[in-house]
């Protein structure tokens, strides 16, 4: 199944791997970023989304058309490209807001909700218009639009805080907007962090009524994750202590109440064997093999020609993701190419130096 391709409205997959969007510090219009993003399209991966963007920076020309070779690359390398769009929690004043007040946060107002409808709207046409197949909206992960869902983070008493329905709203209107701007054919993905590992967090019980309310709203997509727990990251990153298949279950129970709407299975998606297993157990339509394409951008590829012996496996040791949080590239301790493959593409990185740097990770 896993190389069954899949048709979501006028969108065609030529399988069912999503490399999900992953930060890197790379930035999107690099030769860097660029050449790293192709390589991953170009190893088999059927979907490639590129990391999360903030929204605002789609209005400006400048990077709308710089953003586009980002997408023919993808495209040329035989993969479908879609993009992240984040609100975040800065307005384009650079004041920093909340659904609710915050050490350091002031409570956002309808107005300025309003205006990030619109923004993300604006964000999303532009996305369209420099070549994307689809967005994926992000409500995941502790960032703005999981805050306002998030009965731990939003107090407000007006129609977007208190109840189930009110705590959606935010993010249904972030959907019609969206919906409005790119028409009905275009494809919407959802990012969205079914629980959170706090006693007062998202349950899965919020999560169910949620997803079907997305659905209705036009979401194509629903990108199952978890958010942070208290004091770990390694939830949304989960480590070899963790089982393979990590997250899959709660996709199943998004998959269990939707109808038309496909799901994205999250977490340590390693194995043709793993994933061939979640999609037959009918627990998602799509995967997403994240830090594994990291480091193995061959990865599809290996599996589809029955050469897994020859993957090198992620170790989950999150070493990529620790680097972002000191705002440095992401490397790999695995790859040493990561990064890199710009300097293989024009040569500059000779085969005398990548075999001495692939000596050093062993």
């Amino acid at each position: 199944m896993l190389f069954e391709p899949l048709e979501i409205g006028a969108l065609k997959l030529k399988n069912r791997i999503v490399m999900p969007p992953m930060a890197t510090n790379f930035g999107l219009r690099s030769d860097r970023a660029v050449t790293y993003y192709a390589e991953r399209a170009k190893g088999g991966a059927g979907l490639v989304i590129a990391q999360a963007t903030p929204i605002d920076v789609f209005q400006k020309a400048s990077f709308v058309a710089g953003v586009a070779r980002l997408v023919e690359a993808i495209h040329a390398a035989g993969a479908k490209a879609a993009i992240q769009l984040l609100c975040g929690n800065k307005l384009p004043s650079g004041e920093a807001v909340a659904p609710s007040a915050t050490d350091g946060m002031r409570e956002i107002t309808r107005q300025e909700i309003r205006d990030t409808v619109q923004r993300l709207a604006f964000a999303a046409a532009m996305a369209k218009e420099a070549g994307f197949d689809a967005v994926n909206l992000h409500g995941a992960h502790s960032h703005f639009a999981q805050e306002f869902f998030s009965p731990r983070t939003n107090k407000r008493t007006d129609e977007y805080g208190g109840s189930l329905e009110r705590r959606m709203r935010f993010a249904l209107e972030l959907v019609a907007g969206t919906r409005a701007a790119v028409g009905d054919d275009y494809v919407i993905m959802y990012r969205h962090s079914a629980i959170e590992y706090f006693d007062d967090g998202i349950t899965i019980e919020d999560t169910l009524p949620f997803a079907v309310a997305l659905e209705n709203a036009g979401v194509d997509v629903l990108d199952i994750s978890v958010a942070h727990g208290p004091g770990r990251k390694d939830y949304v990153m989960p480590r070899k202590n963790m089982p393979m298949a990590t997250h899959a279950d709660l996709a199943a129970a998004v998959k269990g109440v939707v109808t038309r709407a496909k799901v994205i299975a999250v977490g340590r998606m390693n194995t043709g064997e793993v994933t061939e297993r979640v999609l037959r157990e009918g627990k998602a339509d799509l995967i997403a093999v994240g830090r594994q394409l990291i480091a193995d951008p061959y990865w599809a590829q290996k599996v589809r020609e029955g050469r897994e012996a020859e993957i090198t496996v992620c170790n989950a040791c999150n070493k990529c993701y620790k680097r972002l949080h000191n705002f440095l590239p992401i490397t790999c301790e695995v790859n040493p190419l990561v990064g890199r493959e710009w300097e293989v593409a024009n040569g500059t990185l000779t085969d005398v130096d990548i075999a001495a740097l692939r000596v050093k990770t062993r």
